[in-house]
């Protein structure tokens, strides 16, 4: 098996590598991010986030403890309530992060915990202990389901567990046995799973809505479209499944980046924007919201950067929201962030917040340019107002000349001045246009969304005229 750093990267999985390694960092930093990997079978999925355990950096946990116990923060039964000082004399020990795996032939007793039966049925000093599962030893590590899809169809009580590990950060597990208590468990891991959508029994999210929004992200796996990168993939190299130089040099490179994200801050402009963008679109989650909060600041640490930038927001965008929102949805949020990006980048908005001194000279023309950006949000939709308001006054017209052919040009004689000349123009002037009281209070059409400015049926009319 190839190490991480050998892997052959292209276009098609270009995505999946930059969240491996996002999540790799906010694993370190203790802000773990649920990743999902929907793709075609054979593009090599499963082999780039297995191959992530080589990158993987090492943890320090109280010697011997089976639920991966932090020295400053105990948490599990033995030990969450011991000092400092008894702490240090139990001794701590350095160990890789755990990166545990899911199978479908796992249980519930596997996968949370279970009654200790070796220590239960101990001759010389029985006792009732608890044994934990997949996920209560993954705590500050990582977990894997491969094909989530059909888990989440299978087995769902396995899936609510998940649900009640995923639904908040850090997450939960719940042990009960008979016979001894109930033993509730904080968990701070990051899911990994990977699905075929192409496959029965479908997509995550048509089976498991609930399920599929837990992931933060949602990474699309394409195929290579290149001959050199197949190429590179057919070559006969062979590796040593020891952690290559390689490896280790990028696995300090993510521990370095990590140190920055309590740092990293995220400008006021930004976060208002993202909240109107969410209001506009009515995202159904607030989970949207924070995954891309969460993956900016990552994608700025993965970087080197103390401040997200725009760039960094509309990296993550995508992975955050495509599993949340129709295609539609999606490339709309796309295009008001490009515009909000645009228009806070530009000369004027710099200079009207007082960040860069602006010439005199210049100021007109930035202020032009940028009203104009700010236009730009509604041209997609005006022109459709336009066509309606056109079909309207076009039947105005007619009206006023079928009249007109009607009653004659003596009739004319008995009209306004302004009419006369409307009438000889050909244009119906607007004294002669019914009015009529709005329904409701007048809204500027900029606040409108597309759906409330104009009607399907008007929007379709008016463009066949």
């Amino acid at each position: 098996m190839r190490s991480y750093t050998s892997l052959v990267r292209h276009e098609g999985n270009k995505e999946l590598f930059l969240f491996t390694e996002l999540s790799v960092i906010g694993l370190a930093a203790g802000m773990p991010i649920h990743l999902h990997v929907e793709g075609l079978r054979g593009t090599g999925k499963t082999t780039i986030l297995r191959s992530a355990c080589s990158i993987l950096p090492r943890s320090i946990r109280i010697k011997g403890c089976q639920f991966n116990c932090d020295p400053v923060n105990p948490h599990c039964p033995q030990h969450r309530f011991l000092n400092q000082e008894q702490i240090a004399a139990l001794g701590v020990e350095s160990v890789s992060i755990p990166y545990l795996e899911i199978s479908h032939s796992a249980k519930i007793g596997t996968v949370v915990g279970t009654l200790d039966l070796k220590r239960l049925t101990n001759i010389n000093q029985p006792e009732a202990a608890l044994l934990p599962g997949t996920l209560p030893q993954a705590h500050r590590g990582i977990v894997l389901v491969d094909e989530i899809n059909r888990l989440a169809d299978t087995a769902p009580e396995l899936t609510d567990i998940l649900l009640d590990a995923m639904g908040t950060k850090p997450g939960r597990v719940q042990i009960e046995e008979n016979g001894l208590s109930t033993v509730s468990l904080p968990l701070q891991v990051s899911v990994w799973a990977t699905s075929n959508p192409d496959e029965d029994p479908g997509s995550l999210a048509d089976i498991r809505r609930q399920l599929s929004d837990r992931f933060d992200f949602m990474i699309q796996m394409g195929r290579p479209k290149e001959v050199g990168p197949l190429l590179e993939i057919l070559s006969p190299t062979w590796e040593s499944p020891q952690k290559s130089e390689a490896d280790r040099r990028l696995s300090e490179q993510l521990m370095e980046q990590a140190k920055l994200v309590g740092q990293i801050k995220i400008p006021a402009v930004i976060l208002e924007s993202l909240a109107e963008i969410y209001l506009k679109h009515h995202f159904e989650s607030l989970r949207a919201l924070e995954a891309v909060k969460t993956g900016a600041v990552l994608a700025a640490a993965h970087r080197g950067a103390y401040e997200v930038t725009w760039d960094d927001v509309l990296m993550v965008v995508p992975a955050a929201l495509r599993h949340r929102l129709t295609p539609e949805q999606l490339v709309a949020v796309l295009q008001d962030l490009q515009c909000e990006q645009e228009l806070m980048e530009s000369p004027a908005w710099a200079a009207g917040s007082g960040l860069v001194p602006m010439p005199a000279d210049r100021t007109s023309a930035s202020l032009v340019s940028m009203n104009t950006r700010q236009k730009k949000v509604s041209n997609r939709w005006w022109s459709k107002i336009v066509a309606w308001w056109n079909k309207l006054v076009g039947r105005q017209r007619d009206n006023g000349q079928q009249g007109a052919a009607k009653t004659g040009a003596p009739g004319m004689g008995n009209k306004p001045i302004a009419t006369r000349r409307s009438s000889s123009s050909g244009k119906m002037s607007p004294l002669d246009m019914p009015l009529v009281t709005p329904p409701t209070v007048a809204q500027p059409l900029l606040e409108l969304d597309v759906v409330d400015a104009v009607t399907l049926g008007e929007a379709n009319d008016g463009s066949k005229k």
